[in-house]
């Protein structure tokens, strides 16, 4: 089965080596790294095509966001199987490998793997990400009011991304959207097993393991966007 890892960009060249250099060496020859760049004015792309293997294949995204920036990069994978990937975390061997097991074992359609939770220099902060509060013990709606989902350690077939595109005009959290999307219509399950590091920093794009910065409003008026979306999909 091909393995799509599906990566948006944005400024993220003082991690991206080391995010890129723990995926390569998991990747089988017919695999691929779909970057997807958010019109970067760093070094991000320059970095990307050092590598020059052809195994990497970069598309531009024309600064529509972080969502729409993964949802470029899902339009172009070409995988049975459909990895999001942070551009700034760090991947621990045998990841991909041990994932696509435990989806096409389970006969699931979309898992989920732990984390461990590391600051910019990957200081450990949390061991395990999730505890005993993990996605496939909520139902969708306590999932939408209070989520546990987490992008960086899903992985999901062609079936769902087929299904789950395109995006909501309005989504702004690609891992929200694929994820409530795979709970209602499709099959999940959860690999207890910590599979990378999930880095926190300043300049992190995602908020997932801190405070929202948007407003309560914000927050009760796009879960119901999302809700209505997903239960009439």
């Amino acid at each position: 089965m091909m393995r799509s890892i599906c990566m948006a960009t944005y400024n993220g060249a003082k991690y991206i080596k080391e995010q890129i250099d723990s995926i390569l060496p998991q990747l089988r020859e017919d695999d691929e790294l779909v970057v997807s760049d958010d019109a970067s004015n760093d070094a991000t792309l320059e970095i990307v095509r050092s590598y020059n293997d052809p195994r990497i294949r970069i598309f531009n995204n024309e600064n529509h966001g972080v969502a729409h920036n993964f949802e470029n990069a899902m339009k172009q994978a070409k995988g049975d199987i459909i990895y999001f990937c942070d551009q700034d975390d760090v991947w621990l061997p045998g990841k991909l490998d041990k994932m696509e097991k435990f989806l096409v074992e389970g006969g699931y359609d979309c898992v989920l793997c732990n984390c461990s939770r590391v600051d910019a220099d990957l200081n450990m902060v949390k061991e395990r990400h999730y505890d005993e509060k993990w996605p496939m013990k909520k139902s969708l709606l306590r999932n939408i009011i209070n989520n546990c989902w987490l992008g960086t350690c899903m992985a999901f077939t062609r079936e769902l991304k087929e299904a789950s595109m395109p995006f909501p005009p309005k989504v702004v959290a690609h891992d929200l959207w694929v994820s409530y999307y795979a709970q209602k219509h499709f099959k999940c399950g959860y690999l207890d097993e910590v599979l990378q590091l999930y880095r926190r920093h300043e300049n992190t794009v995602s908020f997932t393991g801190g405070k929202s910065k948007n407003s309560l409003y914000f927050r009760i008026a796009y879960r119901i966007y999302l809700a209505w979306h997903i239960l009439w999909a």
